[in-house]
């Protein structure tokens, strides 16, 4: 359990700094890009396809 605690400990460390919070943020947003476009696909499928989720 301890070493949990370390990578925690770490990630924190990381993200405080400047290069580590600006990769949170790209990932964040391709995160997001990700997630709209499978809805995007889903809906599109859905409306024009006709294939149920």
């Amino acid at each position: 359990m301890f070493h949990l605690s370390g990578y925690y400990r770490t990630l924190r460390q990381y993200l405080a700094t400047p290069k580590g919070a600006h990769d949170s943020r790209d990932y964040a947003r391709a995160l997001l890009i990700m997630l709209l476009t499978m809805v995007v696909v889903c809906l599109i499928l859905y409306f024009v396809g006709g294939v149920s989720l």
